[in-house]
């Protein structure tokens, strides 16, 4: 490999480092918001992710924390490396109610507690 692409190389590979890192803190900081969410006596699961038309989801990013708002549904994929921290939280009985990422935020921002 030449000097160029191998310094593409080690960008990407830095890049990828980085992307984990922020999701590892994301679920970390889920952890704690669960076990809040259950304090307050709000719904919490985990479901799995179910593929829609033409959709391939990864394989390792198909467990999903749930947790029911008073604003509504809000819900994360979690890492397979990850579902331990997750413990505490039994199965979750409803299903996806179709948010999107910004409904989700909307919700997270004025959760009606």
């Amino acid at each position: 490999m030449t000097t160029h692409i191998l310094d593409l190389q080690y960008a990407l590979d830095d890049m990828e480092k980085s992307k984990d890192a922020a999701y590892k803190e994301r679920d970390q900081c889920l952890v704690l918001m669960a076990l809040m969410a259950q304090r307050l006596g709000l719904k919490t699961g985990i479901g799995l992710h179910r593929d829609g038309p033409g959709e391939e989801w990864y394989s390792e990013w198909r467990n999903i924390l749930f947790i029911d708002l008073p604003s509504g549904q809000v819900s994360w994929h979690i890492h397979d490396s990850e579902t331990s921290w997750f413990y505490f939280v039994g199965a979750y009985d409803g299903e996806w109610d179709g948010h999107t990422t910004e409904e989700k935020y909307q919700r997270v921002m004025e959760p009606g507690l």
